[in-house]
């Protein structure tokens, strides 16, 4: 079965939930955070509403049980054992140590830059069964205290096993604020800032090839002939070192171009 892009349906995935945290509830804060609203998926997910400083997740929603093997009441009953179990374990080690990075950068940004930055992590997953998958986890800062630190993300965690990812475990950190994409990888603990060799043309064909568009519909679309919808879509792979659009997706999650 094809897969394609699609919009993150936050709304769907949290259904009518109403939940508490400090006596504030952010339902409709995370529904309407800017990056929340720009994410995308290609295949289930399901959400995850963390604390990093209780260690608890404070809510689930979406295809849990598809995607891990565990059923909502299960993690919920495991909370920091499921997190710490969840990533195979070097992928862990390699999850943990972005972490480390990004509050590192995060510190060093102006405070009205932080709550438009995150991170994507790319790693392999064990479900209840044993079977292993690749993960896409997007983890998207909402709750930040007293000195503007994150604690509370909302993490959206995708089976993307079919796009045949390689060079798992690698994480990308993006500021949309200021337009910097950096990439993490275990055989270099450090930011590397990504190289843009797309033009803006080049780009919008790409969101729109990773949505399952054909040529002549992107053609039809932006307004521009078939032949140089081709031509596009042809450069790109070239530039990419790709063969064809299925690893023109997956390198597109990873390198932050969507």
């Amino acid at each position: 079965m094809k897969r394609i892009l699609s919009q993150v349906d936050l709304a769907k995935a949290f259904g009518k939930h109403q939940y508490q945290i400090l006596d504030m509830n952010y339902r409709e804060k995370i529904l309407n955070h800017p990056l929340v609203r720009g994410l995308f998926t290609i295949g289930n997910y399901f959400v995850m509403v963390g604390n990093i400083k209780s260690m608890k997740i404070e809510f689930l929603g979406g295809n849990c049980k598809e995607i891990s093997g565990y059923t909502e009441v299960e993690i919920n009953k495991r909370q920091a054992e499921f997190l710490m179990s969840f990533a195979v374990p070097d992928d862990l080690h390699f999850n943990l140590e972005v972490v480390k990075i990004a509050i590192q950068y995060l510190q060093n940004r102006p405070e009205n830059e932080r709550d438009r930055i995150y991170v994507i992590y790319f790693y392999k997953a064990r479900k209840k069964n044993g079977e292993t998958m690749t993960i896409q986890h997007q983890s998207i800062p909402i709750l930040f205290d007293a000195q503007k630190i994150p604690y509370v993300f909302t993490n959206i965690i995708t089976d993307i096993s079919h796009l045949g990812l390689a060079n798992i475990p690698q994480s990308t950190l993006i500021n949309r604020a200021n337009g910097d994409i950096f990439h993490i990888n275990p055989n270099s603990l450090k930011l590397i800032k990504h190289q843009d060799d797309f033009s803006m043309r080049e780009k919008e064909i790409i969101r729109l090839l990773t949505k399952g568009l054909t040529s002549k519909q992107i053609a039809n679309q932006i307004n521009i002939s078939y032949e140089t919808a081709r031509t596009h879509r042809k450069n790109i792979l070239k530039k990419s070192g790709l063969n064809n659009t299925a690893q023109l997706i997956g390198y597109a999650f990873t390198q932050g171009l969507i």
